[in-house]
């Protein structure tokens, strides 16, 4: 699920949708020693959990919707951000929530960035279109539930 992103070179990951971590975990393993991991989780309980149970100091927990990144970068004096990797469930948003976090992640992400995201259905090209020029697509059949993961590009 994480073979997209080459963290060799991301010094600067978020993460939208941390969750309890499960994803959290294996960036961390993978990342660089210097490498940021900004995780945003909008559930309390979830955050005090990411908090508790996984100590590294490259780890920021941020309990407030993606739509802030840019707000975030600039508290933590962090540049634009290398990898951005989201299973958030947008077809769950309201139009306006979702456009902000896309406008959000476009501006935060580095001239040459990424946004990865994880959807369990196909129809969500078209909406990413708007926002990124390069879009590509694959599918992870082997994963449970079976995933599509778009890679986007400015």
């Amino acid at each position: 699920m994480l073979k997209d992103v080459d963290f060799s070179k991301a010094k600067y990951i978020a993460e939208y949708g941390a969750g309890t971590g499960i994803f959290t975990k294996s960036i961390l393993a993978l990342a660089r020693k210097d490498a940021t991991l900004l995780c945003f989780e909008t559930n309390r309980s979830f955050c005090a959990f990411l908090e508790k149970t996984i100590r590294d100091p490259r780890l920021i927990v941020i309990n407030d919707s993606a739509e802030h990144i840019n707000t975030y970068l600039k508290v933590h004096h962090l540049p634009r951000i290398d990898y951005i990797l989201s299973s958030l469930p947008f077809s769950q948003l309201p139009e306006r929530k979702k456009g902000r976090i896309m406008t959000a992640t476009k501006d935060a992400l580095s001239p040459k960035g990424k946004f990865i995201l994880y959807r369990y259905t196909f129809t969500f090209s078209d909406y990413l279109r708007s926002y990124f020029t390069s879009i590509s697509k694959r599918f992870v059949a082997l994963n449970i539930p079976p995933t599509f993961i778009y890679i986007c590009q400015k």
